[in-house]
């Protein structure tokens, strides 16, 4: 059997471990565990990183960028994104890192040069855990400070596979996840009437301004509030069951809680400098079963401007990757084939390009930031728009969930389809692309299409 356990320079112990049982119950049970105030559960094809506590912590706003290393506290003047994030995590005291975190929407002010809206507050945040399990191909790999925290790291994760593969899913903290699914149920607001006619009105005067040639699209939104709490593990389970997400994720970070099931990434980069990006633009319902699906995808397939939207999200994600990547080797490896996403069905493509010399990962998501799928074009026109349509800054709802590592990976996914909570205030949020065919009507009828992948699933704390 194998059993694998590494020591490094900066006193991190490894263990390598077989598990069995499903990964996202263990996920739904760490974060319930109390191991660490703030955590971040991710979820990439196959593979899940469970980050728990902050061993060290990369902070970056408009005017400093910091880095939080032990008692050791570092902070510069902030530049651009990717430059301030790639400075402190060359500089990052520890061996073998892999980070955690998310990127606001707002960043993208920051990097349009446009003034910020709302309070200043923390644009990207990026933590390296101080307890850590990675859980791929029937192994689990544990990380934590050796001595105590290692060791309790080791208890917890033997305890819970004890819970979810010897008890058969009968232990009393998976019977209780279990039975909050079953009995909270959150009745959500009619999502036809919530906030329907301000959103309309928005519609209606982008399409406008679409019309006078200020931009060719932009993507707008609607906050739907939740007049209970949320209890985020079992909401988390409850939802991924059911969800065909490209990447989920679960998070308490500074008292912000989120989880969700994005449909798409904004990057996906590998150790040897290729980067490639998967735009979704144009949608459908499901429908309510085979045939009617087949009929909605066709009618998708054929709808002037569904794959107008589509081809020029397309086009501006080739010319983004166009300034990072050596020239030549950027390319369309996957056009308009039809993603299904649980409750919609989204047009997909992807492109794919090699990092020039001297760019990094950071780079390619600094070029990308914010998604086309959810901004518009050009981005700096529909940034302005959104700030004058939209009544509060969108904070992390449109921006990212990201993990990265000392490889040079990273792997950032949009964050829609989520519930978000802080300070007792619970609310979802769900966009549409506006463009000079679109209706009010449609693109209301859209946002509750896309947010029933999420509404349905949610439990009350």
């Amino acid at each position: 059997m194998k059993t694998n356990t590494v020591c490094p320079q900066q006193a991190f112990c490894e263990k390598t471990l077989p598990f069995q049982g499903d990964p996202l119950l263990y996920a739904g049970l760490f974060a319930e565990s109390g191991l660490a105030e703030d955590y971040l559960v991710y979820e990439r094809g196959g593979e899940w990183f469970l980050g728990f506590g902050v061993a060290a912590r990369l902070r970056f706003n408009v005017q400093t960028t910091t880095l939080e290393a032990g008692e050791q506290v570092f902070s510069w003047p902030s530049g651009s994104a990717a430059d301030s994030v790639d400075q402190a995590l060359r500089s990052l005291p520890l061996d073998r890192w892999r980070v955690y975190g998310i990127a606001h929407f707002e960043l993208a002010r920051h990097t349009y040069q446009l003034d910020a809206t709302g309070p200043a507050h923390d644009l990207l945040q990026l933590f390296v855990p101080a307890y850590e399990v990675h859980l791929k191909d029937n192994w689990a790999s544990l990380r934590a400070m050796e001595g105590e925290p290692f060791q309790r790291l080791v208890d917890l994760f033997a305890s819970i596979q004890q819970e979810v593969v010897r008890d058969n899913g009968r232990s009393q903290r998976v019977m209780n996840l279990e039975e909050r699914i079953r009995t909270r149920r959150l009745a959500v607001p009619d999502m036809r009437t919530c906030n329907t006619e301000v959103y309309g009105q928005a519609v209606t005067e982008a399409v406008r301004e679409i019309s006078s040639r200020n931009y060719k699209k932009v993507i707008l939104s609607r906050a739907i509030p939740l007049a209970r709490p949320i209890d985020m593990p079992a909401s988390y389970v409850a939802g991924r069951r059911p969800n065909t997400p490209a990447r989920s994720y679960l998070l308490k970070l500074d008292g912000l809680q989120a989880c969700g099931f994005s449909p798409e990434t904004v990057l996906e980069a590998d150790a040897d400098g290729w980067v490639s990006t998967r735009p979704l633009a144009g949608t459908r319902s499901m429908g309510d079963n085979e045939e009617e699906e087949c009929r909605l995808r066709d009618e998708l397939l054929n709808d002037t401007k569904e794959v107008h939207e589509h081809a020029v999200s397309v086009q501006l994600a080739f010319a983004e990757l166009c300034k990072v990547c050596r020239h030549g080797s950027v390319c369309v490896n996957d056009f308009m084939s039809v993603s299904r996403r649980n409750s919609v069905q989204h047009l997909a493509s992807r492109l794919k390009g090699q990092l020039a010399n001297g760019y990094t990962a950071w780079h390619a998501f600094d070029a990308l930031f914010p998604a086309v799928t959810a901004t518009g074009i050009p981005k700096k026109e529909s940034l302005a728009a959104i700030a004058r349509m939209e009544p509060c800054p969108r904070g992390l709802y449109a921006g990212c969930v990201m993990v990265a590592d000392h490889t040079g990976a990273l792997d950032a996914a949009l964050v829609l389809r989520s519930v978000y909570q802080q300070e007792q205030q619970a609310w979802m949020q769900v966009g549409a692309g506006i463009v000079e065919k679109s209706t009010p009507e449609r693109e209301i009828e859209e946002t509750c299409e896309k947010i029933s992948s999420v509404s349905r699933y949610l439990v009350h704390a």
